[in-house]
């Protein structure tokens, strides 16, 4: 018989919110329960211990990204998320290679290359199977908008771009099933970032100018000095706002800081980024070619990121604030000069 492990207290809490015994279904209930939720993991965090984090962390994320809640339609309310329900996942990856194959197949072979565990566990047809699924849905519904799901399509013409590949793998190493990986990536690229993963990059771009904007605010003497070395956002930050810091090992940090991302709000990640200088603060204003520290990060650690970034909050403007949370969905942002 298998030993069955006890849970932590952290585990219990998590649970309680997640699978309540008689769970009240108003609207009003089920924003009380994100709420709860969002405090619990900003609070307590995710546990680490293994079994409990693969319990706990693909219903959080699912609940996140408001798969839980089907979306409004003119006929009856389907009882599962269109996105959860199999046949129409198996009807895309029954499809024929798309247009974008031989792009995505380019890209999938080096993602989190180093990082064994992932490759063991996921591996690059899971990631194929899923961004292809993807592209199709993002074609099926430009081809056919009066019958296709809101969201609209993000970009007809270039429904796949560099770095969504990245974006897909922490879903595909958290979620027990490929189908459930593909619902989430699906929900956080549409709703969440689909600023991102347009042609042109105009929310990445965006997020570089804010990385500039808020390490200005918040540190003026680190600003000046990466300046001086012509050092913007633009020339060392470019892969950790494009992936929201996915690029940047070890992966069980990534998944921890997506953790928060994902309860309060993907555009933070300009902040968790400002947060990995300030901890590098004093070897980059010692050093009088500070692009060789920036190269290549230093591995995450979450723990000091997200303090970091709930401060920095505080010290900041509305306006600027209110840009970083914006920049990853809204069309209607206008920068802060």
């Amino acid at each position: 018989m298998a030993e069955v492990k006890a849970l932590s207290e952290t585990a219990v809490a998590f649970l309680a919110l997640l699978s309540p015994p008689h769970p009240a279904r108003s609207p009003a209930a089920l924003a009380s329960r994100l709420d709860a939720l969002r405090k619990l993991v900003l609070l307590e965090s995710i546990p680490h211990a293994p079994h409990e984090a693969a319990l706990i962390r693909p219903l959080v994320w699912k609940l996140l990204l408001r798969l839980h809640l089907p979306p409004a339609t003119d006929d009856a309310i389907p009882e599962i998320h269109p996105l959860l329900q199999a046949e129409n996942y198996y009807q895309l990856i029954l499809k024929p290679p798309s247009p974008m194959y031989q792009k995505i197949a380019n890209d999938t072979f080096r993602t989190l290359a180093t990082d064994l565990e992932f490759r063991d566990k996921v591996g690059e047809d899971r990631l194929i199977r899923c961004l292809e699924a993807f592209v199709w849905r993002q074609l099926d519904a430009a081809a056919d908008p009066v019958r296709s799901l809101q969201p609209r399509p993000i970009d007809p013409g270039t429904p796949y771009v560099q770095g969504m590949n990245v974006l897909a793998a922490p879903f595909l190493y958290v979620l027990p099933t490929q189908l459930e990986a593909y619902a989430c990536f699906c929900s956080f690229i549409e709703t969440q970032a689909p600023r991102y993963v347009r042609p042109t990059l105009e929310g990445v771009h965006a997020g570089l100018h804010l990385v500039d904007l808020a390490l200005q605010a918040l540190d003026p003497v680190l600003y000046k000095h990466l300046l001086a070395s012509n050092l913007t956002a633009e020339i060392y930050a470019f892969p950790s706002i494009l992936t929201f810091c996915a690029c940047t090992p070890p992966l069980d940090e990534v998944l921890e800081l997506w953790d928060f991302l994902l309860a309060w709000g993907v555009g933070l990640n300009v902040l968790a980024v400002v947060s990995q200088l300030f901890i590098m603060r004093d070897e980059l204003l010692a050093s009088p070619s500070p692009m060789r520290l920036l190269r290549t990060f230093p591995p995450l650690k979450t723990r000091e990121i997200i303090p970091l970034t709930v401060q920095f909050v505080a010290d900041m403007s509305d306006e600027l604030y209110s840009a970083i949370v914006r920049h990853p969905w809204d069309d209607t942002l206008v920068l802060p000069s």
